[in-house]
């Protein structure tokens, strides 16, 4: 964890009201594919509380890293209307997704913003021979982000709709099932919304499953325990237990 000052180098509009930030700090802390950001949003108006947001894509060589978030209240609405600057923040934070030597194939399971968080496990473990199958499940096509990238880095890329106005008309979890054994991957990976949790709980693969979860948090360092969520072993802090877990254990 360090308290540093990142500088603003781009901010472009994805989708309408999903906007992309790449950011740049001179002396970048490691990072974990999952770990998240907590990033200052002017303390105006009443907006206190810093916004926690998961790395899309992270470069140790240009000392950068990219976010993407929706925007939804004032905080993130500053955000967006950022065109360079510097923003207080603290980072990287949380557990993030680790794979053992012995992982081969993963299966990527994503849904809505929740998919961006994934493509820096790729980054991560592509080089080191490990095999994507990705699944992103979006509302409709002009919430789809981040596909072209998911595409070029996976074996195999599936894309659903709520309404089927890209890819498959279908929940990405009931596509996922379809190629469960064909696929046979040695881990999966999701983030997304609970229900999309639920529904992977319900299929019960055996499969080791970690999921990223989220929850609205306060200092984003396990002090003001805002952010907990319930577990088989008690509630966990989602910020500094979290955000990744073991699906097993977490009580949806």
């Amino acid at each position: 964890m360090k308290e540093v000052f990142l500088n603003v180098r781009e901010n472009t509009e994805l989708a309408k009201g999903i906007v992309k930030m790449k950011l740049y700090c001179s002396s970048l802390p490691e990072f974990t594919p999952g770990q998240f950001v907590n990033l200052s949003v002017g303390n105006f108006d009443g907006v206190l509380l810093r916004r926690p947001i998961s790395v899309y894509k992270f470069n140790a060589a240009e000392s950068t890293f990219e976010i993407i978030f929706e925007v939804k209240g004032k905080g993130t609405t500053f955000l967006s209307r950022l065109k360079g600057g510097n923003i207080p923040a603290t980072l990287f934070l949380g557990n993030g997704f680790e794979l053992g030597a012995n992982v081969k194939k993963v299966a990527l399971i994503g849904g809505g913003l929740g998919c961006p968080p994934l493509y820096s496990v790729i980054e991560k473990y592509k080089a080191s021979g490990v095999k994507f199958y990705t699944y992103l499940g979006f509302s409709s096509e002009s919430k789809a982000i981040c596909v072209d990238d998911f595409s070029k880095a996976s074996e195999k890329l599936t894309v659903t709709t709520d309404d089927g106005s890209l890819g498959e008309k279908n929940f990405i979890t009931n596509a996922f099932k379809k190629d469960i054994f064909a696929v046979n991957p040695d881990v999966v990976l999701a983030c997304g919304p609970t229900p999309m949790f639920k529904a992977l709980k319900a299929l019960n693969t055996g499969i080791p499953t970690f999921i990223s979860t989220e929850a609205r948090m306060g200092c984003g360092i396990g002090a003001c325990y805002v952010c907990t969520c319930a577990t088989l072993t008690g509630n966990r802090r989602v910020c500094t237990d979290g955000p990744v877990f073991n699906l097993k254990e977490v009580i949806l």
